[in-house]
Parts: structure tokens; C-alpha cells; sequence
């Protein structure tokens, strides 16, 4: 409920890879369980101008990403890109370095929270 803040009127994509536990709980369990619609794209290959043009065509609130995603992200020209409606933004799986989080609050106004399931809590 507080880590993807979703209602039943948002979308959420999740670019995660399907063999880790945030693919089904990012894009099956806790989206089902909050009434929220999923976004699914068949991504043969992540290319930033793909994910940037998604989040500009479709009414998509919520993302998640691996770190490596938003790295890829402020690389680009985001001036470029108007995004339709997106409000969250989740990364986890590693550690985001600061810079990159700053760059896209700069660069797009929005927060990147970082999110931690099972695998990362396995020392616990």
C-alpha cells in the first residue's frame, strides 16, 4: 500500500525483470490487490527513447524501475519528453546513487523512491 501509493484509477508499468520478486509483486499481487490497472510492453531490448516516448503516450502514474533504468534515463535530453501523467517513480533491486536522483528531480520534477524486498533482506 505505501511503497506504490496506487488507487484504482492508476496505471503502473513495471520494467523489472520477470525473475525477480518485484515482477510479481510490482506488476501482478499488489496492483490486483489496490484495483490499479497494469501497463505491460513487450521490451525486446531497453532503449531509453522507447521508455521515455511509453511514459509520453500513455496515461501511465506509476514506474519501477532497476537503478540501471533511471542511469539510462537522465542521460537523456528529458526536455524533450512531456509525460502524460506520471506522479511515482520506485527503484530498487541495488542502490541509486544520489546523482542520478537529483538529475531526475531536476530534470522531471519527481521523486525517485528506492524500495527493498527479499532479496535485499536476506541478512535481516
Amino acid at each position: 500500500r505505501y511503497w506504490l501509493d496506487l488507487t484504482p484509477s492508476d496505471i503502473i508499468w513495471n520494467t523489472s525483470d520477470t525473475g525477480w520478486v518485484v515482477a510479481s509483486l510490482g506488476s501482478v499481487f499488489d496492483p490486483w490487490a489496490f484495483g490499479a490497472c497494469i501497463f505491460i510492453h513487450s521490451l525486446p531490448r531497453i532503449e531509453a527513447s522507447t521508455i521515455l516516448n511509453t511514459l509520453c503516450k500513455f496515461p501511465i502514474d506509476t514506474l519501477i524501475g532497476a537503478p540501471t533504468l533511471f542511469r539510462m534515463l537522465v542521460q537523456s535530453d528529458l526536455s524533450n519528453y512531456k509525460f502524460m501523467k506520471l506522479k511515482h517513480c520506485l527503484s530498487g533491486g541495488e542502490p541509486l546513487n544520489p546523482e542520478v536522483m537529483e538529475q531526475w528531480k531536476s530534470k522531471t520534477g519527481l521523486d525517485i523512491h528506492e524500495i527493498y524486498g527479499q532479496t535485499e533482506t536476506v541478512p535481516l
